[in-house]
C-alpha cells in the first residue's frame, strides 16, 4: 500500500467523523433490530419489513468495513469510553436544556403566567436535583 502522508490534525479530524459515523451505525443497527419502542412521550414504530431490514444492516457492516480499513491504514486507535463518563456527558446536557424551560427563561416567548411559574418551577427543580443526584451516584467514591 502507497504510504498516506497526514498531519495529526488530519488524523484527529478524520477519527473524529469516523467514531461518530460508528457511533451513528450503531444507533441505526439497533433501531432495525429492536421492536417497537415507547417512552411517556414519544412510540418509536419499527416499520421496517424483513428485506429491508437486511438491505440496511449489509450496507451498515459495508460501511464498518471502511471505516475500519481507513482506520488501520492511518492508524486511528480504538478510543475506550466508560459509562460513567457518558452518563454524566449526557446528564451535563440534559441539566442545560431542562434549565432553559424554567419559567424566568420562558420569557423570551412570551409573558409567563404565575400558574405556569408555580406549576412548573418546582417540577424542573426536583428534575434537576434528580440528575444532580444521578451524578452523585455516579462519583460518590471519587
Amino acid at each position: 500500500m502507497k504510504e498516506i502522508k497526514i498531519t495529526e490534525a488530519q488524523k484527529n479530524s478524520i477519527s473524529s467523523v469516523l467514531l461518530i459515523l460508528d457511533e451513528t451505525m450503531d444507533e441505526i443497527e439497533k433501531l432495525c433490530m429492536d421492536k417497537d419502542k415507547k417512552g411517556i412521550l414519544y412510540n418509536i414504530v419499527n416499520n421496517l419489513d424483513e428485506k429491508e431490514k437486511v438491505k440496511v444492516i449489509e450496507n451498515i457492516n459495508r460501511i464498518r468495513e471502511i471505516i475500519k480499513d481507513i482506520a488501520t491504514s492511518i492508524d486511528i486507535k480504538k478510543k475506550r469510553f466508560e459509562t460513567k463518563r457518558l452518563i454524566s456527558s449526557r446528564i451535563a446536557s440534559l441539566w442545560e436544556m431542562i434549565c432553559e424551560i424554567e419559567s424566568n427563561r420562558l420569557k423570551g416567548y412570551g409573558d409567563v403566567s404565575k400558574s405556569l411559574k408555580e406549576y412548573l418551577d418546582p417540577f424542573v427543580n426536583k428534575i434537576i436535583a434528580l440528575l444532580n443526584d444521578i451524578e452523585k451516584v455516579l462519583y460518590k467514591n471519587g
